[in-house]
């Protein structure tokens, strides 16, 4: 199943599966520029792990879910090596608003809402008085209230359960679509084959206004952060979603963010290292930053 396609350069993977054929071009221009402002020597360097779930059952773990065991280990490595956990709005301040970050930061993002999400990855937030991202998808955040008895291995959290996130203070919420993490006619928040601009802007804007509201229910003032379902964007995707009042986007490419004050570009279709079970990520951030 796929959960995420990463990007390679300016053109999403998503052509791979057909949708060049289909006549959609898929871009990622604002990530080129951040790519440029990387190559500078100013500013701010920012690298972004991306997980999902998270299980105790070393057989359940995979491309997109880690153990337990492998999360708290990567947070252990990560504060040894001076690394200290921000979120995508502490960076969006940063380069925004002339805040400050840490000597070394690091966002560590979880994508999906998953329901083992708050069982393991919030009481570890705790233990070490860190901060993390989740992207949550209104559509399976509502699907979600309907289950009396949720299985870290497959459910997703409800409103309440991102309630308590938001209210802890140490959690920021991001949107992840609220009804376009899909693979069919619509591949994510791409446009569907011979869609006009207006219908793709208006699907768009409703999407992303509605999962706001789900997560400004729950709490959460302000929502200035998304992460592309999929990975998947184009040129249009990112300027209605800036438009939408999205300061940060996030997309499935990898690589090391820098971030400069004042250039709001750097924070547009941000990379992300992905998280397996297995890889290595913090000597891969560690040899880049």
């Amino acid at each position: 199943m796929y959960r995420c396609i990463k990007l390679t350069g300016s053109v999403c993977l998503a052509a791979a599966m057909g949708l060049a054929a289909a006549g959609i071009t898929v871009m990622g221009a604002v990530s080129d520029r951040a790519e440029g402002k990387a190559e500078e020597t100013e500013g701010t360097e920012l690298p972004v792990i991306m997980y999902h779930g998270v299980t105790c059952d070393s057989g359940l773990a995979g491309e997109y879910t880690v153990t337990k065991k492998e999360l708290e280990g990567d947070i252990e490595r990560l504060l040894a090596l001076g690394y200290t956990p921000v979120t995508c709005e502490e960076a969006a301040d940063y380069v925004l608003r002339g805040g400050e970050l840490p000597q070394k930061p690091v966002v560590l993002s979880f994508d999906d809402g998953c329901f083992n999400n708050l069982m393991y990855v919030y009481p570890m937030l705790e233990k070490y008085d860190i901060k993390g991202v989740f992207a949550v998808t209104g559509k399976w955040t509502e699907l979600a209230a309907a289950e009396e008895f949720p299985d870290p291995r497959y459910s997703y959290m409800d409103a309440d359960d991102i309630r308590t996130l938001v209210m802890s203070g140490r959690c920021e919420i991001a949107a992840h679509g609220y009804d376009m993490h899909v693979l069919g006619e619509r591949r994510g928040m791409l446009p569907k084959e011979g869609e006009s601009d207006e219908d793709y802007r208006r699907e768009v804007w409703g999407d992303l206004s509605a999962v706001k509201k789900l997560i400004v229910a729950c709490g959460q003032e302000e929502v200035t952060t998304l992460a592309y379902p999929y990975g998947f964007y184009e040129e249009r995707t990112e300027e209605y979603s800036e438009q939408s009042g999205f300061e940060v986007t996030l997309s499935c490419e990898e690589g090391t963010n820098r971030l400069i004050k004042g250039d709001s570009g750097c924070l547009r279709c941000m990379k992300r290292y992905n998280r397996a079970s297995g890889r290595d990520v913090i000597s891969i951030i560690s040899e880049q930053t």
